[in-house]
């Protein structure tokens, strides 16, 4: 691999040397696989033509509403049945998906990193010609924006490690005004450490932007590459033709990288004189990565020569940092060359540019086998503090009308569950709210106490029994508590009274007590800030009243 840093430091690498000191590589073995039909209720997996299985999403989805799709005018490469149907999403700020693998494989080749395709077919299907865009994340992380076509089928690529986790999250949030987020497919694929693992560490993601393989006349994916990615044809507008090898012994040593067939076929300039150009229009905030693959198609003569020099970014109004050359390169027969440019600016107006240009003394012209780019992720979450998931769980759990909530509970902001408030925290936030009001809830709480950074609990206009508990006293940091509405019996726990900085409403509890007398701590507490009687005599009455003692506000009996 030839890698080419902004700090012109050269580091020549052959992918794969002969055969003397060649590095045998066992394909991988998928322990993570799964193709997921989104918008499918069908029972029976579906096997398309390439052998894969795919299976209704039902399982891996609480929400959304199924929707079919005319796939008369589908691009060719992509299956029909797959993407015949989508699942829409109506509300709330985000809906995901989430998928349970097993990362503990028996023997040492388990999965390191995954690869996640998410496809979008819009297909007209809603009869309003106007293809949405909304976000997409994955496991709590910014992925990418997705706009979405009236034509093409729109997807898109991550790459990033397991860590030891063993859940695959994949949310879609919605932007923009009646644009409503949907989803055709859902794929994972195992991907082992070695490959890409010289561009990031364990910390960041890759997301991906194209991969095109410049000889072939139709779109390669699994099975001929194995590690499951799309490697697509190129312009056919380009001013290029394919060439490849006549020679049935050749056998490339990709070391898993590249399909074969990549390496037996590749593109030159139509005048065979001139240079090959690539323009890639990118997202300008991401310097973008570039990996160049270079093969031999030909067994070259005595005579024959070919060598070219590639320049990145040669616009005369680039300053020098942003130019990048490398230089110059006669492909190998057999094997495959990898050229690597790191941080390739992006001009928000041009896109960036990769010209391929012949060298002096080459008889023959440049020739390219394959493109692909990609850009490094922010640095991954830890996600949503797990004390706080943990308790959030039990309140799942018990209460139905909360269960169909899933992903990250407060990243990435602004995406957060409709029903609870994080601080700013930007890797592993806090639940600092609850906003359980008006939902229905019946029964009696959970303890979880155990999210100890709350401020604020609105459990206000549901039909919760029972006493009110203890563990609401416990958080030290709480400042607002509304339990009106509600069915809630015995006495006010003496731990909420004595807190004058609590705003406390308990009101609208007709089985409540809206006092603690049976505790002398609470008693001496409340007492204290009744008005004497001399300072009372305008206000003495039978009926209860409703006194705010500070901020609490309270029941008594005014003697």
């Amino acid at each position: 691999m030839h890698t080419l840093n902004l700090h012109p430091v050269l580091l020549l690498l052959l992918l794969f040397s002969h055969l003397s000191c060649f590095h045998i590589v066992v394909p991988v073995s998928a322990k993570v696989l799964m193709s997921i039909d989104c918008g499918s209720s069908s029972l029976k997996p579906y096997t398309d033509k390439d052998s894969l299985v795919w299976v209704g999403d039902n399982q891996y989805v609480q929400t959304g509403e199924t929707r079919n799709v005319i796939t008369k005018d589908l691009p060719p490469g992509w299956d029909p049945h797959v993407m015949s149907t989508i699942r829409e999403f109506r509300t709330r700020k985000k809906n995901c998906y989430s998928l349970d693998v097993d990362n503990k494989a028996k023997d040492s080749t388990s999965a390191e990193w995954v690869l996640v395709r998410a496809s979008f077919y819009y297909g007209n299907y809603d009869n309003k010609s106007t293809p949405p865009t909304f976000h997409l994340q994955f496991n709590g992380n910014n992925w990418t924006q997705v706009v979405t076509s009236m034509e093409r089928v729109v997807y898109r690529e991550v790459l990033y490690p397991l860590n030891g986790k063993n859940t695959i999250i994949i949310c879609l949030g919605q932007t923009k005004v009646d644009h409503l987020p949907f989803i055709s497919a859902l794929e994972v694929r195992s991907w082992d450490s070695y490959i890409y693992s010289n561009y990031t560490d364990p910390n960041y993601p890759l997301i991906f932007g194209a991969r095109v393989a410049f000889g072939i006349s139709a779109a390669i994916r699994f099975p001929e590459d194995s590690y499951g990615r799309i490697w697509n044809p190129r312009n056919p507008r380009a001013p290029m033709v394919s060439v490849g090898s006549n020679s049935t012994s050749l056998k490339a040593n990709i070391d898993g990288n590249l399909p074969e067939i990549v390496t037996r076929t590749a593109a030159v300039n139509l005048n065979s004189s001139a240079n090959i150009t690539i323009w890639a229009d990118r997202d300008p905030k991401f310097p973008v990565h570039v990996n160049l693959y270079f093969s031999e198609v030909m067994i070259l003569n005595s005579t024959q020569k070919r060598s070219f020099n590639i320049i990145v970014n040669g616009f005369v109004f680039y300053s020098g940092e942003l130019l990048q050359k490398f230089g110059p390169v006669s492909p190998p027969h057999g094997r495959a060359l990898e050229v690597h440019f790191e941080n390739v600016y992006v001009d928000p107006l041009f896109g960036y540019k990769i010209e391929i240009v012949r060298a002096n003394g080459s008889t023959l012209p440049p020739l390219v086998n394959a493109f692909e780019d990609f850009y490094i992720g922010d640095k991954l979450v830890q996600g949503t503090n797990s004390s706080d998931v943990i308790s959030l769980g039990l309140l799942q759990k018990s209460f139905p009308q909360l269960q169909d909530w899933s992903g990250d509970p407060c990243l990435p902001s602004p995406f957060t569950w409709d029903w609870v408030a994080c601080d700013t925290d930007t890797d592993s936030p806090r639940v600092i709210a609850l906003y359980l009001n008006d939902l229905g809830l019946t029964g009696s709480l959970p303890d979880f106490s155990a999210m100890d950074a709350l401020e604020t609990i609105d459990l206000s206009n549901n039909s919760l029994t029972n006493e009110i508990p203890e563990f609401l006293g416990k958080f030290s940091k709480l400042d607002t508590l509304y339990l009106e509405g509600n069915s809630f019996s015995g006495e006010v726990p003496c731990s909420l009274l004595k807190n004058s900085n609590l705003r406390l409403n308990v009101t609208g509890n007709p089985n409540l007590s809206l006092s603690n007398k049976n505790t002398p701590i609470c008693r001496n507490n409340t007492e204290s800030r009744i008005p004497s009687a001399s300072n009372s005599e305008n206000y003495i009455m039978s009926a209860l009243q409703i006194i705010i003692l500070g901020s609490i506000i309270t029941q008594m009996r005014v003697m």
